[in-house]
């Protein structure tokens, strides 16, 4: 009989430490739940506010705007134009030319008016349009 009681002594022993570790588990579910009441107590007292027709309106505008300039931004980065190309290479090319020019206006002896280097800047200028077409159009 000293070993059943052993046995028994034993096994309440452990019935009554998992009833403890039951009980600890079963007040950290209630204060979970308590807590989560709580979080959904104070979503609800702070729900969004709601805005004055003066403030959306305000609010909407500053939107469409910055959307305007998001889309022109967008636009002007997306289109290609080869003209642009031809217009920069033409001014690169102008900018060597004047730089020649004014080299070569330093001497005293070649001097032209400015109406004839006007005239020649502007033949140049045309000059390296018709190439970079003629070029494109061998592309």
């Amino acid at each position: 009989m000293d070993l059943i009681k052993e046995i028994n002594d034993k096994y309440l022993a452990l019935e009554a430490e998992i009833d403890q570790k039951l009980e600890k588990v079963q007040a950290e579910e209630l204060k979970l739940e308590r807590q989560n009441e709580k979080l959904a107590d104070t979503s609800i007292i702070a729900a969004p506010r709601v805005l004055s027709y003066e403030e959306a309106l305000l609010r909407n505008t500053n939107t469409l705007k910055a959307l305007e300039i998001a889309k022109a931004r967008l636009r002007s980065r997306s289109t290609y134009s080869p003209v642009e190309k031809l217009l920069q290479k033409a001014l690169q090319n102008y900018r060597k030319e004047l730089e020649s020019l004014q080299e070569v206006s330093d001497n005293p002896e070649d001097k032209e008016t400015p109406e004839e280097d006007e005239d020649n800047l502007y033949d140049l200028v045309m000059q390296n349009v018709i190439e970079a077409k003629k070029q494109q159009t061998e592309l």
